[in-house]
């Protein structure tokens, strides 16, 4: 897949996450869905790296993540990640409560924004030189 069909699969599990939250769907697939959306987000970022990234394991993830935090300290990489992480968790043990989910979704969503919001940079065309004109 390229960088910009994962972000498109990320995008469409991020809506059916949305979707089983917000009207009364299975948490635990809600989070899957949104452990989805923020893997395939990691996989895109990691795509347009140079060298590109082949994440190949789960906890190649949390090293993605580890890289993102090193490049832009300004987002919070990793918390968000380990809230994706739990999310993931979830599904197979039903652990979290309520007001738990809630936090670690925005965590995770904003993972899922940062990261293409990174890749979209990665992506865009160099900006051209400023020209100056200088007067005859």
């Amino acid at each position: 897949m390229t960088p910009t069909e994962r972000r498109t699969a990320s995008q469409n599990l991020l809506a059916r996450s949305d979707d089983e939250f917000n009207n009364g769907g299975d948490t635990m697939i809600a989070a899957e869905l949104l452990w989805g959306a923020a893997a395939q987000q990691l996989l895109a970022a990691g795509a347009v790296q140079q060298p590109p990234k082949q994440i190949s394991s789960h906890s190649f993830y949390a090293h993605m993540a580890t890289e993102l935090a090193a490049q832009d300290p300004s987002k919070q990489w990793q918390s968000e990640f380990a809230a994706a992480d739990q999310l993931h968790r979830h599904f197979y043990h039903r652990n979290l409560k309520t007001n738990e989910l809630a936090s670690r979704r925005a965590a995770a969503k904003r993972l899922v924004a940062n990261a293409d919001g990174y890749m979209q940079a990665k992506l865009a065309p160099p900006a051209a030189p400023a020209t100056t004109s200088h007067p005859s």
